[in-house]
């Protein structure tokens, strides 16, 4: 144990926090690219909804992407000049609240449209999300494309517009959520189905919601290619609307998870054929839990960043776990270069994006605090 106080003054809250000139950095990018496209980029509130974060977006992006009520109050001080609602199902109580203050407004499905498209129209600007079966290698627990509950199948939606138009008259705009972490390819995939599919559609339309999955604030993120496509798409549309809810790109890598190690459990002996000898692994409690403030790992079976950890094999190999009495409560194995001791902090890399709007308060442990430096 490093200093000379007891673990209890050494033991630090769990934090989450954010550095303002790396979300500064993302926010730059995304306005250059509204900037020089025209497009509305949103930011979506299921990904990161923490007060200070969303008041410095609000400045710069066009608005925000909300999925009910309580979504909708978290904006309501807030600069937006753009606000979309989205859910698979919106409860008819709070429907028509939410259509009075959406300027655009997707429902998931046909029934949906026909019980409510009547109702919501008189205050905002309706359409439907249509599910294009998009054929994208991306991960199966964020691929809306072959997920019947999310947005209509294409196919059935031209169908039913081509038979029963009178259907279809408060229609005015497409809501396509195709993609999971992609780059430029996708778009160009999605926009050469849009151009092609609803060619005749498109002329009678104000605007496109193309969605989240866009890896817009990636180094490698062709920005330059986005802007001569979009500009090119546009030239041929000029009449429509370009909506982006690219989600975890606002705040990706821009800040961190601390949590402390409450306790290390000397582990049992890892025996490796290929080994000279067998391996001691120490399992590490900390003060946090995978399933009340990392939920979202857990779902999506990631394994975080963890900063001093190696991918080089060290003779320090521990299993980072949490404090709950979960026996799976383990996030993961690593490597550090050095012993690790009790009182000090682990800090997980890039941890702004789905965590904390996810937090729960499963077996009585608290759900960690937000600071933004």
């Amino acid at each position: 144990m490093r200093g000379s106080g007891s673990i209890h003054s050494m033991i630090h809250k769990p934090l989450f926090v954010m550095e303002q000139t790396k979300l500064l950095k993302n926010l730059n990018k995304l306005t250059y690219l509204q900037e020089q496209s025209g497009i509305k980029i949103l930011h979506t509130l299921k990904s990161f909804n923490q007060n200070e974060g969303l008041e410095i977006i609000s400045k710069h992006l066009s608005g925000f992407s909300v999925g009910n009520s309580v979504e909708l109050e978290m904006i309501e001080s807030r600069e937006s000049q753009h606000t979309h609602s989205y859910a698979p199902f919106f409860s008819p109580n709070e429907l028509e609240n939410i259509a009075k203050y959406s300027t655009t407004m997707s429902f998931n499905s046909l029934q949906q449209w026909s019980d409510n498209a009547s109702i919501a129209s008189q205050y905002s600007s309706i359409g439907l999300r249509i599910n294009p079966q998009l054929t994208i290698k991306q991960p199966k627990y964020c691929n809306p494309n072959y997920n019947n509950r999310l947005g209509v199948h294409y196919k059935i939606f031209l169908e039913n517009i081509g038979n029963n138009p009178e259907n279809f008259t408060h229609l005015e705009g497409l809501h396509f959520h195709a993609f999971c972490g992609q780059g430029l390819d996708g778009l160009k995939y999605l926009l050469a189905h849009i151009s092609k599919e609803y060619s005749n559609l498109l002329p009678r339309l104000k605007w496109l919601n193309l969605g989240g999955g866009h890896n817009f604030t990636n180094n490698s993120y062709d920005s330059e290619g986005f802007i001569a496509l979009i500009n090119a798409f546009k030239s041929k549309n000029p009449h429509l609307v370009l909506i982006f809810e690219p989600g975890e790109s606002v705040i990706k890598n821009t800040g961190y998870f601390r949590t402390t190690i409450l306790d290390i459990i000397p582990s049992f002996h890892i025996n490796n054929k290929k080994a000279t000898k067998a391996q001691q692994l120490n399992t590490v409690i900390l003060n946090t839990s995978i399933e009340t403030h990392l939920l979202d790992i857990a779902i999506t079976k990631q394994t975080p960043r963890v900063r001093g950890s190696t991918q080089h094999k060290t003779p320090y190999l521990y299993q980072l776990s949490g404090m709950s009495c979960i026996a799976g409560d383990i996030i993961g194995t690593y490597y550090f270069g050095k012993p690790l001791e009790i009182g000090e902090n682990i800090i997980f890399e890039d941890m702004m994006g789905y965590t904390m709007v996810k937090q729960t308060e499963f077996n009585g442990i608290k759900k960690a605090e937000f600071l933004l430096v």
